[in-house]
């Protein structure tokens, strides 16, 4: 009888335990492999735009409280500045901020970051520059762009500031500080049997077009695929995943982290 009861006493903690081993899965989702090192995001503008020299100020005083650590905490659950702080970094510049309105181009097919929803823009990028213009004393316009095309409508004057510009597409374009660190990850549905990367060989994988450079930096990998299936933003990306349709996917892990909350 007694060792009947210890039996039943060890299924029952293995019962208890069991679920914990998925415990750094979350939202539904879970990280299986890193696919690239670190890159950062920027702010781009025009080249020798004085516009530049303000942003980067009120970037960096920001950076020196609490304000785009809680941001950044809101969005993707965890810190990921990547911008010294620098307090009174605005009045380092020994001028008077003049008024004007600023236009930021923005991505909307990179949810998080920037996507239009309840007929309006938001976002991280967007709520950022919505800090960035009230230390400045600045009026806000968001225009939507194609990241690729961020220097053709600099260069228009269709927008003044450029969002999310990755450290590959900056070319000859000014920059804010980095203000953004991410990396490239592979994602799979966390009640799926895919816990490493070799788990997706066979398997059919999701990237937006907007990345198809960055699956194709590992083109061994992408033989071993079964195959791939492009989408145009990041949250149809997701749902592909969420709904099967996919067995996983690559994306930022700024976008992972956020589906993941």
């Amino acid at each position: 009888m007694r060792s009947f009861r210890a039996m039943v006493c060890l299924f029952l903690c293995f019962a208890l335990l069991a679920p914990l081993g998925g415990c750094d899965d979350s939202g539904g989702y879970r990280v299986v492999d890193d696919y690239s090192g670190e890159t950062n995001y920027y702010m781009a503008f025009r080249k020798g735009d004085r516009l530049r020299d303000y942003v980067s100020a009120a970037l960096e005083e920001l950076a020196a409280g609490s304000t785009l650590r809680i941001l950044s905490d809101n969005w993707f659950g965890e810190d990921l500045i990547a911008v010294r702080g620098e307090e009174d970094a605005v009045a380092a510049l020994g001028e008077e901020v003049p008024h004007r309105t600023v236009t930021i181009g923005v991505d909307l097919t990179n949810m998080p970051l920037s996507y239009f929803a309840d007929n309006g823009y938001r976002g991280f990028d967007v709520e950022l520059m919505g800090y960035i213009c009230g230390q400045l004393g600045w009026d806000l316009v968001v225009y939507p762009i194609a990241i690729a095309d961020a220097k053709i409508e600099l260069n228009a004057g269709n927008i003044d500031v450029a969002m999310s510009v990755p450290e590959s597409s900056i070319g000859d374009l000014d920059v804010s500080p980095a203000y953004l660190t991410s990396r490239y990850v592979l994602v799979a549905r966390s009640g799926s049997h895919i816990r490493r990367r070799s788990g997706l060989k066979g398997k059919t994988l999701g990237v937006t077009v907007a990345n198809e450079d960055v699956l194709y930096t590992n083109e061994k990998f992408v033989q071993s695929l079964g195959s791939v299936i492009y989408q145009t933003n990041t949250e149809s990306l997701f749902q592909a995943l969420m709904k099967g349709e996919v067995d996983g996917v690559l994306a930022s892990s700024l976008v992972a982290a956020y589906y993941m909350r």
